[in-house]
Order: structure tokens, then C-alpha cells, then sequence
């Protein structure tokens, strides 16, 4: 993997790709908020405590970390820091400008984001890489003509 990765501009989704997929030690509840209830959402620390996914941790690392990027999805402005708080603790390496979030995890979002990436940084397609746990957001992305993989890719 690490060669197909080689030299191209990285996006990593963050739930469930950088991160397990678990908010105050559950995955999902009764609610659209990934199992977190409203006043966790907003006042609590459910990603804070969220397991770094090793293999990413070390993988990330072996890339040219100038062409590696975090696109994640948030609901609430508390959300943005608890996130930026995780990523300095657990991928201190990853630079700070190179962290963007979309509003929800919209499929449309995340391809919009890397297309204006792609614009800003002036490069093509087969430059760029988008790795996610979701099926849904792997294919729309592959289908507007990126390579993209879902997070069991870089499984030991």
C-alpha cells in the first residue's frame, strides 16, 4: 500500500479511520449524533478519548507528510477542538493547516472539499488518494474519478 500511496496527496477520513468509531464508549444510540447524546455532543469529550488506529498512526508516518491531509466531519464548533486536541496528541506530525472539516459527513462535502483542494494545490486526479470507512463516500468519490480505499486497505 505504502507504494500505491507514494508521492500522491493523502486525504484520511478521521471517525473510524484515524480513530476507532466510538463516542463515550459506544457506537451508535437512538439519535443521529453517532450515539452521543445532546449535551455530550456539545459540552462532552467523547472523541477525546477515542483509540488511535496504530497501523494509521505508523503507516502516516512512512508518507510525505506534506501531502498528507485529514478530512473529517463535525457536527458542532466543541467537536472542531476536541479533534484538533486528538490529532496534536495522537498524529503531532500531521500539520495544522492541513486539517479540514466539512460540516457533516455528507457525501457531497468530502468530494467538494478535495476538488477544491485539487484547484488549490494544482494537481490532477490520479495525484490524489481518499481513505475512509465509509462504502457509501469511497464510491462517490472513485466515481468522480479518484482513487479512494476504505480503511481495511491498510490492515495488518
Amino acid at each position: 500500500m505504502l507504494n500505491k500511496l507514494k508521492g500522491k496527496y493523502v486525504f484520511f477520513d478521521l471517525d473510524g479511520t484515524l480513530s476507532e468509531y466510538r463516542f463515550n464508549d459506544h457506537v451508535s444510540g437512538n439519535n443521529n449524533w453517532g450515539g452521543q447524546t445532546f449535551k455530550e455532543l456539545f459540552f462532552g469529550n467523547g472523541f477525546v478519548n477515542n483509540r488511535p488506529l496504530k497501523t494509521m498512526v505508523e503507516f502516516i508516518q512512512k508518507l510525505d507528510l506534506d501531502k498528507v491531509y485529514v478530512l473529517g466531519a463535525i457536527t458542532t464548533n466543541h467537536e472542531i477542538n476536541e479533534k484538533n486536541i486528538w490529532l496534536e496528541k495522537y498524529y503531532p506530525f500531521i500539520k495544522k493547516e492541513n486539517v479540514i472539516f466539512v460540516a457533516n459527513a455528507s457525501l457531497n462535502l468530502k468530494l467538494v472539499a478535495i476538488k477544491e483542494y485539487q484547484k488549490k494545490l494544482n494537481i490532477k486526479n490520479e495525484d490524489i488518494v481518499f481513505v475512509d470507512d465509509t462504502h457509501a463516500i469511497i464510491r462517490e468519490i472513485e466515481e468522480a474519478g479518484y482513487t479512494a480505499y476504505h480503511i481495511t486497505s491498510f490492515v495488518k
